[in-house]
């Protein structure tokens, strides 16, 4: 007569009861990584410095990216890294031709269609710009009646929408590089841009616009983003963001606060 695997004959029921959940979880796990690990997850990445870096001739880079990075090879998955301008990224996302990225919610080209890890991995802080005597906004509502420039495919956590709402009579001005939506605010094209911290910080240090000023309008959580169209999506999920957790703790990888 065959031996059996796991004979539970040689063990009583008190030493059964104190296996542990994470024990369990442990060993269900293992009948799902061959599947997992046989994915090639599609990394999603666009131009968005210094969190993600298109770098010309070279692969991409990016605070963000290497997060990504270290977490899928601490899992033992494999994956590749494909760029893509920020409208694209989000559609992928949306019909799962990208798997993974690192982002925000509200975004409503896969807002409903994605998983977010529970954790969150970082924040980037969104700034309003303006020059002279107009007023900085407070609320959202401050700027009706206003005219505002905004990068091309950014969501803002949903403001888009916001602007886009003909009720609140604000004329929105998209641009595809950030440049050009301060060179507009120089000309008094616009009273105002909305950017983020990072990329409006690396256009103004070389563009001088006399009497600028802004204010950090507000302060968006950042999350492991898998597109509900991967196979095995949740369990993807919470490999990488488990894998994350365990090179926090061993120092590997930290929290990226916004002022980074």
């Amino acid at each position: 007569m065959a031996t059996p695997l796991f004979d539970c004959r040689f063990y009583d029921i008190d030493f059964m009861s104190k296996i542990s959940f994470l024990t369990l979880l442990t060993f269900a796990l293992m009948f799902l990584s061959p599947v997992i690990k046989a994915q090639e997850i599609k990394v999603g990445t666009m131009e968005f410095p210094p969190y993600y870096l298109k770098n010309k001739g070279q692969p991409p880079s990016g605070i963000y990216l290497d997060v990504m990075k270290k977490s899928l090879e601490y899992a033992g998955l494999s994956y590749r890294v494909d760029y893509y301008p920020t409208k694209r990224l989000y559609l992928n996302l949306g019909s799962g031709q990208t798997d993974l990225y690192l982002g925000i919610k509200g975004s409503p080209e896969y807002d409903d269609k994605v998983f977010y890890s529970k954790t969150i991995i970082s924040q980037i802080q969104m700034r309003i710009y303006a020059t002279g005597d107009t007023p900085l906004p407070i609320t959202k509502e401050d700027i009706n009646g206003h005219k505002i420039s905004t990068m091309r495919g950014y969501g803002y956590g949903g403001l888009v929408n916001y602007f886009s709402d003909p009720n609140n009579n604000i004329e929105v001005a998209p641009t595809s590089e950030h440049l050009a939506s301060f060179q507009m605010l120089k000309k008094k094209r616009v009273d105002y841009v909305m950017n983020y911290k990072h990329p409006a910080e690396n256009v103004l240090k070389n563009l001088i616009i006399p009497q600028l000023k802004y204010t950090n309008f507000y302060t968006i959580d950042v999350y492991f983003i898998v597109s509900k169209s991967t196979p095995s999506a949740f369990e993807v999920l919470q490999k990488i963001e488990r894998a994350y957790l365990d090179l926090v703790e061993l120092g590997e990888l930290e929290y990226i606060e916004n002022n980074n």
